[in-house]
């Protein structure tokens, strides 16, 4: 016959039930945690947009018609201290950041300054990488190893246009198509 002894019966079922409420809970963790989404915050860009078209004097560019997962978190305008309708006395600069939707950065930069300055500055001193096509037009692909940062250019006699960040091509070939002429407000 063997002994039965309480407080080894006890235990092991305290146990059991200890192990059962561990599981339980670890459970429930992991389904909370794969419930709750990242929250970025978001930056209204508009103001800076109407901005850059009524003081800069090229033709200013602002992204349209994204695909959801897009979230602006940045915007930084320089005029030059110009008011509408005056000539700056420095180069006009608009860089807009996002959160994109591969949880990668991108900005999207339009300026007058001298177009080797700024696309170093933006891509910071990426060399060249090839060409992408976006909506027929030819952008320079630039890449900065070191950095894993990536960007295209898109140059013109008045503005230069860089798209860069640590995002993949394929997302700054959507926020480069993405960009639409805004119409001056007459």
């Amino acid at each position: 016959m063997s002994d039965y002894n309480r407080a080894d019966a006890t235990f092991g079922g305290y146990a059991a039930v200890l192990g059962v409420i561990v599981l339980v809970v670890l459970a429930m963790a992991m389904i909370v945690s794969a419930r709750q989404e990242e929250h970025i915050p978001s930056v209204d860009y508009t103001a800076d947009a109407a901005a850059l078209r009524d003081t800069a004097p090229y033709e200013s560019r602002v992204p349209r018609g994204l695909p959801e997962g897009w979230v602006p978190t940045s915007s930084t305008l320089e005029t030059g201290d110009a008011l509408p309708g005056e000539e700056p006395a420095e180069p006009v600069r608009w860089v807009l950041g996002f959160a994109t939707p591969e949880d990668r950065h991108a900005e999207f930069g339009i300026s007058g300054a001298e177009p080797q300055e700024f696309i170093a500055e933006m891509g910071r001193n990426g060399g060249p990488d090839g060409e992408s096509d976006v909506r027929g037009e030819t952008w320079e692909r630039y890449y900065n190893e070191t950095e894993t940062w990536r960007s295209l250019v898109n140059r013109d006699e008045e503005a230069t246009l860089v798209v860069s960040g640590n995002a993949g091509y394929p997302e700054l070939e959507v926020l480069a198509e993405s960009l639409e002429t805004q119409e001056n407000a007459e």
